[in-house]
């Protein structure tokens, strides 16, 4: 189990990484809203999770047992 929390973690890690770099930019956009918008939002929760699955894989994080 800890395995697939490790692969799945960096997965997301670097799909949120790539969505900054390969997002569509409209013409004129401003600092603010370069940094500000929906995809870069979306991108560092999936960065904040992977890290998450990450450290629960190595086993940094202990997994919670329900029950």
């Amino acid at each position: 189990m800890p395995k697939f929390f490790l692969i799945s973690g960096l997965v997301l890690m670097i799909s949120g990484v790539a969505q900054v770099f390969v997002r569509p930019r409209k013409a004129g956009e401003t600092t603010a809203q370069k940094v500000i918008n929906g995809s870069v939002l979306r991108a560092v929760v999936f960065v904040i999770c992977g890290l998450l699955g990450v450290l629960i894989g190595l086993g940094v994080i202990p997994m919670v047992r329900l029950g």
